[in-house]
């Protein structure tokens, strides 16, 4: 990869910070326009969640589409400050809060904040099997809009046993990308 950028709206063309590590692994621009493709007529004016943000690559080329508001939630505190850093580069600073913690943790903290989510995006580390019981927690804390969307990113061979089946399913070299209503409503 040569390097992380945002590939659509406001600030296409901007280069973002991303950090060497083991678990973290920013989508690929072939998958983010293959996601934003699909989220095209959802982006406009959402209040977007980025779980598991890493570099926050996702949240803030939601922002750059036109989102409203984008939460990002990492728990390790120096990729933390690299989606502040990424957020001061784009100019999205207003518009982003960065929560630094545990997802499901912050999940239980967002319920008390009384916020509805129009569009969610879950992508932990491959291998943990961290989806399913992420999605089951968003999903029973209710803080997902009624029209909402939420978007798994998940490694190709990972079982995803979550409660619920998605509407769609799109598989991008070793990444599967699933698509669930908001509500846990099955289509």
């Amino acid at each position: 990869m040569r390097g992380l950028r945002v590939i659509g709206g406001v600030a296409k063309g901007r280069r973002l910070k991303t950090r060497k590590t083991m678990d973290l692994r920013p989508a690929t621009d072939f998958i983010k326009e293959a996601l934003f493709d699909m989220l095209a007529l959802r982006v406009g004016d959402a209040l977007f969640l980025d779980l598991f943000a890493g570099s926050g690559s996702i949240g803030i080329e939601a922002l750059s589409r036109g989102a409203r508001q984008a939460l990002f939630v990492e728990k390790d505190p120096l990729t933390a400050d690299l989606i502040r850093d990424n957020l001061a580069i784009t100019g999205f600073t207003s518009q982003g809060r960065v929560y630094v913690g545990d997802v499901l943790k912050a999940l239980t903290q967002l319920q008390k904040e009384g916020a509805k989510y129009s569009l969610a995006f879950v992508d932990p580390p491959f291998r943990k099997s961290l989806v399913a019981p992420t999605l089951d927690r968003l999903l029973q804390l209710e803080i997902m809009a009624s029209d909402a969307l939420i978007v798994t990113r998940s490694y190709v061979g990972e079982e995803v046993a979550a409660g619920i089946a998605p509407i769609r399913t799109r598989t991008y070299g070793d990444s599967v990308l699933r698509f669930f209503l908001g509500r846990g409503e099955q289509n």
